[in-house]
């Protein structure tokens, strides 16, 4: 693989992935004496995310846009991030909006740390990056149509494969 042949789609999500996999390793959370990664709780499904989309960026022709089959797993994936990182941001601040700085004062310093930071640049990169450079024919309604016909599919295969009728003997 030659980063410098990379398309730019490709690029955005594999840089972003990158940047979200190590801020899963970051402090997330500081208190005191201590912190907290991302790799505590839902910081997990993050982590996998983050691996899912960078995998789909580097899988096929790495001169072309992700197809349209991957690109919407992707753009899912950036935004799942964005929305679970969000939510602990905002889980965090308002736990510690009814707390003044003499009580916090006895933990040390207490805040969010650079790595949710990190983590949420990654996914915006990837999200951003899945959308703005997107090919043509990628939109959100026809890959979700094609989603749904393929799983419609996959469920008429199935049927087709079982056997209702009991084997006689």
């Amino acid at each position: 693989m030659n980063f410098q042949q990379l398309n730019k789609q490709r690029k955005f999500i594999i840089v972003g992935a990158a940047l979200g996999l190590i801020a899963c390793f970051l402090p997330w959370f500081s208190y005191g004496m201590g912190s907290i990664n991302g790799m505590n709780g839902i910081g997990v499904l993050v982590f996998i995310l983050f691996i899912a989309a960078g995998l789909l960026a580097l899988a096929g022709d790495q001169k072309a846009n992700i197809p349209s089959k991957m690109w919407l797993p992707v753009l899912g994936a950036g935004a799942v991030n964005i929305c679970i990182i969000g939510y602990l941001i905002i889980r965090w601040e308002s736990a510690m909006g009814g707390v003044s700085n003499e009580e916090s004062a006895a933990f040390g310093s207490v805040g969010l740390s650079f790595g949710i930071w990190a983590a949420i640049a990654g996914a915006i990169l990837i999200t951003f990056g899945a959308y703005r450079f997107r090919s043509a024919d990628n939109n959100l309604k026809d890959s979700l149509h094609s989603l749904k016909s393929d799983v419609d599919k996959a469920i008429a295969d199935k049927g087709k494969d079982s056997n209702p009728v009991p084997p006689q003997s």
